[in-house]
């Protein structure tokens, strides 16, 4: 009989001050002071010869080729897959910059491959531990968040209302919890220059203090939920915080044992669609206009100068691509990842998923749990009826991304066609 197993390893990233930071425009300067620790996890499963990864760190986003980095040391140091590897980045606003965002910085390259070897060591430490345990799950009540689009539409928007909970326990030593609740980590506003988790990590205390035990955040779609309290204090980050960390308190105390017959994963990568360049003559205008912006703070000091040389940056590049005519019918890859635990679904998607996906998975598909900023992130993916209402999300965002083009409406259809038959492949129990 094959017997479930699990363990899970910790690791400070904290960065030093002085660093570039990620997730806001129009910082004043790099890190001034660390308010909390930024921190990896590994948790790794086991059932007879298969072996799965979740990996959780407390940044903004990790890039595509980093992913790609850390799943290749990973598969030579343990064995492990690289697809069963899932790498989830939390999406705090007041941690380093660890993706080339535009007019953010630099990023810290001794410090990302300081990341990439801890997420190794990790998992290197964890296989070396397992222990048989069992899986518990429940879902708990809770938002902290709103969608902050409603002012967009009529009616106040999709907004997620419950926490994901999944508790490991063992007789031979410290459980786990994992869970998830979809809202942007932004309590703290871009005038904040100090290193900190925000609401994420004040959830993740609460939970690891009254449990004694690890305890790890995957975001869900939280590409148009914001908190209640944005531009806010350290106070409300723990009044934000605590409220998440005790509906997840209330799922660890009552979580239902699932039956795990199958440890299962599935990768899949999907071509999405882009929006074609504008014409060349309003490509021009608009690098015209940006450019007498970029004029105008050319005197100010580096930082004041970030923004508008950014925009112009993604403007030159626009341009090129409308002279070319290389432009039109470009796509996008995002990657897909399912990590199957018996019943319940992982769901990985590389980007900032608007809440209608996790809401519609969930009412088709049952126990599964959406991961977002999973193994990359390529920007904002709104469903389609959000591209005729514009904003920020649809029509701004992805210049400060390093794509040059937005993904369009019809990445949609691809999105939720791909996903469901790949939980349909986990269930089935294929890899």
């Amino acid at each position: 009989m094959k017997i479930f197993q699990f363990a899970c390893a910790a690791i400070d990233i904290t960065p030093s001050v002085g660093i570039h930071m990620g997730g806001y425009w129009g910082r004043r300067s790099g890190a001034t002071h660390i308010h909390d620790r930024l921190m990896a996890k590994a948790l790794v499963c086991e059932l007879g010869e298969e072996r799965v990864v979740i990996l959780t760190v407390d940044l903004v986003a990790l890039g595509a080729d980093a992913v790609r980095a850390i799943r290749m040391t990973v598969t030579r140091d343990t064995g492990i897959a690289g697809a069963a590897i899932m790498i989830c980045a939390s999406h705090t606003h007041a941690g380093p910059l660890t993706i080339p965002y535009r007019g953010m910085g630099e990023i810290d390259k001794s410090y990302l491959t300081r990341v990439e070897a801890a997420l190794v060591e990790l998992v290197v430490t964890a296989t070396a531990k397992m222990r048989p345990g069992r899986l518990g799950y429940a879902r708990r009540d809770v938002q902290i968040g709103f969608n902050r689009r409603a002012r967009r539409r009529e009616a106040a928007g999709p907004v997620i209302s419950h926490a994901h909970v999944l508790r490991f326990e063992s007789d031979e030593g410290a459980g786990a919890t994992l869970f998830q609740h979809a809202c942007h980590p932004v309590v703290l506003g871009g005038d904040n220059h100090q290193i900190s988790g925000d609401f994420v990590g004040a959830a993740v205390r609460c939970v690891e203090q009254m449990t004694g035990e690890p305890a790890l955040f995957v975001n869900g779609a939280c590409g148009d939920i914001n908190p209640s309290t944005t531009g806010g204090s350290f106070e409300e980050v723990e009044v934000l915080g605590s409220k998440l960390g005790q509906a997840v308190l209330e799922g660890v105390a009552d979580a239902d044992i699932l039956a795990t017959p199958v440890l299962s994963y599935v990768q899949e990568r999907v071509d999405l669609p882009l929006i074609d360049p504008p014409t060349r003559l309003r490509a021009e205008a608009e690098k015209v206009v940006l450019q007498l912006k970029a004029k105008l703070v050319h005197e100010g000091n580096i930082w004041a100068r970030r923004v508008p040389e950014a925009r112009l940056e993604w403007a030159e590049a626009m341009l090129a691509l409308a002279r070319s005519g290389n432009g039109r019918g470009r796509s996008q890859v995002f990657e897909i990842q399912g990590i199957g635990l018996g019943e319940m679904v992982l769901l990985g998607l590389e980007g900032e998923i608007f809440a209608r996906y996790q809401l519609d998975l969930e009412a088709e598909w049952g126990s599964v749990i959406a991961c977002g900023f999973a193994n990359g992130c390529i920007g904002y993916v709104p469903t389609a009826d959000e591209y005729p209402l514009g904003g920020y999300e649809v029509d701004d965002a992805y210049k400060v991304y390093p794509n040059v083009q937005m993904i369009g409406p019809a990445s949609e259809e691809l999105i939720r066609n791909r996903t469901g038959a790949l939980i349909a492949r986990l269930r089935a129990g294929v890899h």
